[in-house]
């Protein structure tokens, strides 16, 4: 019986060819958007799930006043390894932000993400080396490792099996310090530990009492422990025995709370970050499921459309005995074989193509599309599709009675068709509500590319690690040679850069008897002329000698953020204390959104010297080139850089301030590009729906066009009775998507500590794009029903 039922299916798609090639597009449009949403969606949840500790392992962080930070005391760790029996492991992890780290092998190789981590948190994160035990012997110290592709280009074949460890230079050929590779990095799934050097240091050598970093510290737990009352104890240990310490006095988090963040939400929505990422998994899952829904609704608006064709079909199946369940089930299974049939090929298609997730979202389809978890998906949504599709058309269809269904025409029920224009409904809402989210999301991201950032990243040249290989003096003097050349407007370096790396620590500092919470960049004199900070009051292009001269003081500016925490409109010449020292604030500057729009501009204060840290090093330096001159001004650098011993063999690392800057809104245009996408799909499949159901309702009102044209009724009016009904559906879907749209688009900019308002013409395009696309699928069917001779419908009266 199964086999019969799925020859006549076959057969019946195969003789309205016209029907089914629609519907397989149609499907298949809908099928690709899922599988490449999952696709997206399967990775970025998928870090570290492969750790059979995933659910066990936490990061330990500090809260002051709101405000989370990620960075912990080293004592920590070994700390809470020796007083809490719960955690298994205790481990620490610092990642290298002094630019790239060069190693001098058989070619030379600027390793660009760099980790130092302990052995316990190499063991949390399961770190393995390729090509043998992480620790071959009793002996050794160390289990500093490379990837597989950066140590083949290091080494000769035939040391890559590192039976003994391989020393080569580092940093600097003239220095004559060496680093030793133990082996390569054993490929694991995705993690929050992934960088091509990971320098592996034994505790006892690495984390002394004077250690003055700060590091990430996480915890493996024993299952089953009870993590508020952990919690409570960690924070406890930390109050008494490191809150007190001097090195980590100024920082304002000293006096603040341990927090545990659970290793699954490291990457999607950090404490210490934002929960961008985690949005827009979300709004792609949505998406994508939208998508497949009005495929579905489009499905079975088509399948109605093709009813009157069907009717005499089914009145003979049940005159000759075929039960009710029997034709549910033959139109159940043509359903089911279109979708099947639509998902392999958009499967086949993706897998083959490969490479439109990467263009999407920058990552490679091929390594997730050919998973047991896609495949599942896909089933399951093949499985629903189906359903979704068939369930109303079979059981309508099947339910009349034969003989009704003889005298040719649709029934009184058909011609209500509620359920199939709530779906046409539906279609023009989803469409509605992706145009204006596609509009909405281009003009914030066009705003944050051209709004006023308090700085100017253009035409600024960031050359990573250069202060590495310079002493103050120097170093000083390379700025001064660099400014001298016609190309060069200024230089500068800073501890932080904008687009580059975290955001400044926040410091303690005190003025008036009152205690405030300020970021603190250390910056030379010509930082903000490089920037081009505006300046609103006093000196802000302190010069090196005048700084000499006072060798004794403790400059400070602050920016407006800042004078306003104070409570300050006129704050030159106050004093503020901070880092153990006494600053006078000789200059205000403007706001500058160095970190991006999703963040608040932070109170912040600049000082000129290493008052704050001194391990906190400006290395990056920044050259601010004249207009169309950023060539000459490249070549300059790399003349000085190559003048200079230390730097022998040691390609120069650079890049653009403004290219950096906008990395930092990477996760918006990958939603942009989604959105683009999604609601072409929308449109596309919403002209499928709308032209269906204009060949559905050509077909159902034929005759009563007929009858009109004889009694005299224009094309005209003809044309406009036959479109009434859309119309009406097109206003219920305005009514509907609009409230939902502005809705939705002003929780997405909330994110956004900066953003643009809601204009009406996000609302008013959509809806104009939507008439349009209604007049042209419409009018074909329309104008032929109109024009049609009355004769050709009523001969048969």
């Amino acid at each position: 019986m199964a086999k019969n039922d799925f020859k006549l299916a076959w057969r019946k798609l195969l003789k309205n060819k016209g029907f089914t090639f629609l519907n397989i597009v149609g499907l298949t449009l809908g099928f690709t958007g899922f599988i490449l949403s999952y696709q997206y969606i399967n990775r970025e949840t998928s870090y570290d799930k492969w750790n059979p500790h995933f659910k066990d392992i936490y990061q330990i962080g500090l809260e002051a006043e709101g405000a989370f930070t990620d960075e912990t005391s080293p004592s920590l760790a070994p700390l809470l390894k020796q007083n809490l029996p719960d955690i298994v492991y205790a481990g620490r992890k610092i990642v290298y932000n002094y630019g790239s780290y060069p190693l001098f092998g058989e070619k030379t190789v600027l390793i660009k993400n760099a980790a130092l981590i302990d052995s316990s948190a190499a063991r949390i994160f399961q770190i393995e080396n390729a090509t043998g035990p992480l620790y071959k012997n009793k002996d050794q110290k160390d289990a500093t490792m490379v990837k597989s592709h950066i140590a083949e280009q290091l080494f000769k074949k035939e040391d890559l099996n590192f039976d003994s460890p391989q020393s080569i230079p580092a940093l600097s050929l003239q220095i004559g310090m060496k680093e030793t590779i133990y082996g390569t990095i054993k490929k694991q799934g995705l993690s929050m530990i992934d960088y091509d050097l990971l320098f592996i240091r034994e505790p006892q050598d690495l984390f002394a009492d004077n250690n003055p970093f700060l590091y990430q510290t996480y915890i493996q737990v024993r299952p089953g422990t009870d993590i508020t009352k952990l919690t409570n104890r960690i924070n406890a240990l930390y109050q008494k025995e490191i809150a007190p310490k001097d090195k980590i006095r100024s920082s304002s988090y000293a006096k603040g709370k341990i927090y545990l963040d659970p290793l699954a939400n490291l990457h999607l929505r950090p404490k210490t970050g934002n929960n961008t990422a985690y949005i827009i998994t979300w709004i792609i899952g949505i998406l994508s499921v939208l998508i497949l829904l009005l495929a579905s609704a489009n499905f079975a608006n088509m399948i109605m459309a093709q009813a009157d064709q069907r009717l005499k079909e089914l009145a003979l199946k049940k005159i000759l005995g075929s039960s009710r369940w029997a034709i549910v089930r033959q139109l159940v299974l043509e359903v089911f074989i279109l979708t099947f049939s639509a998902a392999i090929l958009s499967f086949v298609t993706l897998a083959l193509t490969g490479n439109i997730l990467q263009k999407w979202f920058n990552d490679d389809l091929k390594g997730y599309i050919l998973s047991s978890e896609t495949i599942a998906q896909l089933a399951i949504a093949v499985l629903l599709t189906t359903i979704l599709s068939a369930i109303y058309p079979a059981i309508v269809l099947s339910g009349f009675k034969s003989v009704n269904l003889l005298k040719g025409g649709l029934s009184s029920i058909l011609k209500k068709g509620t359920f199939r224009n709530a779906l046409l409904t539906f279609q023009i809402s989803m469409a509605i509500l992706f145009i204006s989210g596609m509009l909405v999301i281009r003009a914030q991201l066009n705003y944050m590319q051209q709004a006023d950032k308090g700085f100017e990243p253009a035409q600024v040249v960031n050359f990573k690690g250069v202060g590495m290989y310079y002493n103050k003096d120097t170093y000083n003097q390379l700025k001064r040679r660099l400014e001298n050349d016609p190309s060069i407007a200024a230089t500068a370096s800073a501890t932080n850069i904008p687009g580059e790396g975290e955001q400044p620590p926040k410091m303690d500092f005190s003025y008036a008897q009152k205690t405030v919470s300020f970021a603190h960049v250390g910056i030379d004199p010509k930082y903000f002329k490089t920037l081009n900070i505006p300046s609103i009051q006093g000196n802000t292009n302190i010069s090196i000698d005048q700084l000499l001269r006072d060798s004794l003081a403790n400059y400070a500016i602050i920016n407006e953020s800042a004078a306003k925490n104070l409570g300050l409109e006129n704050p030159m010449g106050a004093k503020i204390k901070g880092c153990d020292v006494n600053f006078e604030i000789v200059g205000l500057v403007k706001d500058s959104k160095a970190y991006g729009f999703e963040n608040v501009v932070q109170p912040t204060i600049y000082s000129f010297k290493s008052e704050c840290g001194s391990m906190r090093l400006q290395t990056t330096l920044m050259v601010k080139t004249k207009p169309g001159m950023v060539d000459r001004a490249i070549q300059t650098v790399k003349a000085e850089w190559e003048k200079n011993p230390s730097t022998k063999d040691l390609p120069l690392d650079y890049s653009f301030m403004d290219e950096q800057y906008a990395l930092q809104h990477k996760k918006q245009q990958e939603l942009q590009t989604a959105f683009n996408s999604f609601t072409s799909l929308s449109v596309i499949i919403a002209a499928l729906g709308l032209f269906s159901m204009a060949a559905y309702q050509a077909a159902l009102r034929k005759k009563e066009m007929s009858i009109r044209k004889v009694l005299g009724a224009s094309v005209q009016l003809l044309f406009i009775q036959l479109n009434k009904p859309f119309f009406k559906l097109f206003l219920i879907g305005i009514g509907i998507a609009l409230p939902i749209a502005y809705l939705l688009m002003n929780r997405w900019l909330s994110n956004f500590a900066y953003h643009i308002q809601l204009s009406w013409w996000s609302f008013l395009i959509p809806i104009f794009c939507i008439f349009i696309l209604i007049l042209v699928s419409i009018s074909f069917q329309s104008i032929k029903v109109a024009k049609t001779n009355p004769i050709d419908s009523l001969r048969d009266e």
